[in-house]
């Protein structure tokens, strides 16, 4: 029974042996390993700090990044209204591990002194109106690792198991662009949808253009959803919690809770900052050269910054816009980054490399920086997850976004606090995790990761 897919792993083998060979031979310096060592020098007076458990399990190293971050009763009162955002576009590493997000939300329903407020768990994944039944996201694709919990194989299962425990105190939220069915609203009074700040209806005007000339100008809008929980409760995203016609003063709250994974060419990395895509409304898809614009002359936040799937006119836009949303709209409480598994090609397929890690921030730029540079990038060797490399479309949005006012990509400000499940102590200095990696036999994947390593 065994030897037919015996065989067929050994072709798929060999075609991998002899695809990875023909790209060492056009190129044999890319796949030299690295010999350099990415060491973070202590910081005497940091702007920020980034914190970080290794070696553990997920619901371990969550649960200690939370104690060295006073978390959650330094940010979460006891009757806020929190709002969690994952990336749940794709599944397997391409979503946070879905027990280190379990146990996020179990910390918070448990913080000293209890907690009576609300959870709602909410994400725009982009793909149509019925989001929680498509198996091409992480809702509903199974899950062939990173979820850890027995019987959740995808985040439907997961928020199955929480609604069980926590009733209507905890909600999912699915927010729907308005092509694919949203609607666009003008304030909590209109019910749920998408707010448009374009100037109209007496919605603010609040755009962000890339400052080229002639063609290659471009502009996109703010845009944030308005929803109500099953407790009831309706939130404006930008401007918090609303009822019977105003606005109440309860504390509303918003963590980033991202994965770590490559992305493109024309990315580099996708994390933290870009976790924010998944707020907005996407409606006239990706390409700007055939739809692209959200509602007049404007561009949603993916045709803004790219030419559908390579890096658009002006460099790092994606980093500006976001900041713009941070400042205008709501900047994160909290930043989560689960990297129990980290995809070096694919956000679905090995190559992944098991890097065992949760890290938290409250400032997404210098998470990203420091995750690609000391977890990914010892781990794929791909030139573009290097956030140093001026040239690279990582580099570009993290400088952008920080030099708008985004976040901090200096790490000689930034401290990191990092605990060793395995040494039982407290790291400093080579901070670098280089994981043992598992292949597959994806042929796509691999071949884009050995092109990737290759520079062609």
């Amino acid at each position: 029974m065994n030897r037919p897919s015996f065989r067929k792993s050994r072709r798929q083998f060999v075609r991998n042996l002899l695809l990875a060979g023909i790209l060492w031979a056009v190129n044999p310096k890319a796949f030299r390993k690295r010999t350099d060592t990415p060491i973070h020098r202590r910081v005497e007076n940091p702007e920020c700090s980034v914190y970080r458990a290794v070696n553990g399990g997920p619901a371990s190293n969550m649960v200690r990044v939370m104690e060295l971050m006073g978390e959650p009763a330094k940010s979460i009162g006891p009757y806020d209204v929190v709002v969690i955002k994952p990336n749940v576009q794709w599944w397997n590493q391409g979503a946070p591990n879905l027990l280190a997000l379990k146990t996020f939300v179990d910390i918070i329903f448990e913080r000293a002194g209890g907690f009576h407020g609300e959870v709602v768990l909410a994400e725009n994944c982009h793909r149509g109106s019925s989001p929680w039944a498509s198996t091409d996201s992480g809702w509903a694709a199974r899950f062939d690792w990173n979820s850890d919990i027995p019987r959740a194989n995808n985040m439907i299962d997961l928020c199955g198991l929480l609604k069980t425990q926590y009733g209507n105190r905890f909600s999912v939220r699915h927010w729907i662009d308005v092509q694919s069915g949203g609607k666009r609203v003008f304030g909590p009074a209109e019910g749920d949808g998408y707010v448009y700040c374009d100037g109209t209806g007496g919605a603010p005007l609040i755009e962000c253009n890339n400052e080229a000339i002639g063609q290659d100008h471009r502009s996109t809008i703010m845009t944030y959803p308005i929803f109500k929980t099953d407790g009831n409760t309706t939130v404006d995203f930008k401007n918090g919690i609303w009822e019977r016609g105003s606005y109440t003063g309860q504390n509303l709250r918003f963590v980033n809770f991202a994965a770590l994974n490559h992305h493109s060419y024309y990315c580099g990395m996708t994390s933290s900052v870009k976790n924010y895509m998944g707020i907005c409304d996407l409606s006239g898809g990706p390409d700007p050269e055939n739809g692209g614009l959200l509602t007049g002359r404007y561009y949603n936040f993916h045709s803004f910054p790219f030419n559908k799937w390579s890096a658009g006119p002006e460099p790092g836009m994606l980093g500006t816009e976001i900041a713009l949303f941070m400042k205008t709209i709501r900047r994160a409480d909290l930043n989560i980054t689960t990297a129990e598994w980290v995809g070096l090609s694919s956000r679905t397929e090995p190559p992944i490399a098991r890097t065992c890690a949760v890290m938290g921030s409250a400032d997404p730029v210098a998470l990203d920086y420091h995750s690609s540079k000391y977890l990914l990038l010892p781990n794929s060797q791909i030139a573009i997850h290097d956030p140093d490399r001026q040239d690279g479309p990582l580099h570009q949005y993290l400088h952008k976004c920080a030099e708008s006012g985004g976040g901090i990509i200096d790490e000689s400000k930034v401290a990191v606090i990092s605990y060793d499940f395995r040494s039982g102590g407290f790291q400093e200095g080579n901070l670098a995790i280089r994981a043992q990696r598992k292949w597959g036999s994806t042929r796509k994947a691999l071949l884009n990761y050995f092109i990737l390593r290759s520079g062609i």
